[in-house]
C-alpha cells in the first residue's frame, strides 16, 4: 500500500466531466498519495454531474456550490484542508506519478520553500504543443509576468498570510498575484526541473480569454493591489518593461522588413488604388 501524506488536493471542476477522471487517476499514481482529495463541483452541466456522481472512493470529497469561479472554489476547498501541504490541480490537466512525493521532499527540507512547481507540458488532446519552464523565484521574478504555473504544491500557511486567492479577480490571473503575494511575504517558489505537469489548451479557455481581452486590466488591478512593492523595485519594474518594448518593436520592425510583409503590400497596392478612386 502506498504511504499516504500531509497534502490536500484540490481540484476545482466546472464542466470537465469528460477530463475530471484523468485527472484524478493521476493523483492515485502517485508514489505518494495525499491525505484527502476536494472536488469543488463549481455549478458544472448535467454531464459532468453524473460523472461526479459515480466517483465513490475513499478520501475523495466533492461539494457542489453554485457556479462562483475558480478563486472562490480553490478557498472553499484550502479552509476545508487540515493538511499542511495544499496541491492545486485543475479537472482538465493531470500530473506525473513523482510530482507530490519530489514537492514535499522540497518543502519539508527548506522552510523559506513556501510553493513548489515544476517544468510544464502544454498539451491539445495528445498532441505537444510546448514545452514550459518558469523560473520561479522571488517577489521580483513575479512583478513583471508569472513565473510560476497553477499546478503547484504550497503551504496551506502562505495561504493563509496572503487572503487567499483574490476572489474578485474572475477574469483570471488570479495564480499569478496569489503567488506575487506569497513571494512578497519572503516565500520562494521553487521550480523542479522536470516535466511534471501537463497543462490541456481548450479551443475556448478562460486563460487565453484573459490575455485577448482582458490583460490590461488584470495587470493593472495586481499593479495598484501590490504598488508598493512596484515602487520599492521601481528601477527592475522600469527595465523589464523598457526590455520588453525594445523587444516588441524590433520584432515589428523585423515583421515589416521580411519578405513576406513587402510581398503582401505589392499584392494589396492595386487594391488601395481601386479604394482610393471608388472613395472620390
Amino acid at each position: 500500500m502506498k504511504p499516504s501524506s500531509t497534502v490536500t488536493v484540490i481540484i476545482p471542476c466546472f464542466n470537465d466531466g469528460a477530463y475530471i477522471m484523468e485527472a484524478l487517476q493521476s493523483i492515485w499514481n502517485q508514489t505518494v498519495v495525499p491525505h484527502n482529495i476536494i472536488i469543488i463541483d463549481d455549478g458544472s452541466n448535467e454531464s459532468t454531474k453524473k460523472v461526479l456522481k459515480k466517483i465513490q472512493q475513499d478520501r475523495v470529497t466533492i461539494i457542489h456550490q453554485e457556479n462562483q469561479g475558480v478563486s472562490v472554489a480553490r478557498n472553499e476547498a484550502i479552509r476545508l484542508a487540515d493538511t499542511p501541504y495544499i496541491l492545486n490541480l485543475d479537472a482538465d490537466d493531470y500530473y506525473e506519478p513523482t510530482f507530490i512525493e519530489k514537492a514535499i521532499q522540497i518543502l519539508d527540507t527548506d522552510v523559506t520553500i513556501g510553493v513548489v512547481s515544476s517544468s510544464c507540458r502544454t498539451f491539445s488532446e495528445k498532441k505537444t504543443i510546448s514545452i514550459v519552464r518558469p523560473l520561479g523565484g522571488g517577489v521580483t521574478d513575479f512583478l513583471f509576468i508569472n513565473n510560476g504555473r497553477a499546478s503547484a504544491m504550497f503551504r496551506k500557511e502562505c495561504w493563509e498570510k496572503v487572503g487567499g486567492f483574490d476572489e474578485n479577480m474572475k477574469a483570471g490571473y488570479e495564480d499569478w498575484e496569489f503567488w506575487l503575494a506569497i513571494t512578497k511575504n519572503n516565500w520562494r517558489m521553487h521550480i523542479i526541473p522536470e516535466i511534471l505537469s501537463h497543462y490541456r489548451i481548450k479551443n475556448t479557455s478562460r486563460d487565453r480569454t484573459a490575455i485577448v481581452h482582458h490583460d490590461y486590466e488584470l495587470r493593472m488591478y495586481i499593479f495598484n493591489k501590490h504598488k508598493e512593492m512596484y515602487q520599492t523595485h521601481f528601477e527592475f519594474y522600469a527595465s523589464a518593461l523598457l526590455r520588453q518594448n525594445s523587444i516588441l518593436r524590433n520584432s515589428l520592425r523585423n515583421a515589416k522588413e521580411s519578405k513576406e510583409f513587402q510581398l503582401g503590400n505589392l499584392l494589396l497596392a492595386p487594391l488601395r488604388f481601386f479604394k482610393k478612386i471608388v472613395s472620390r
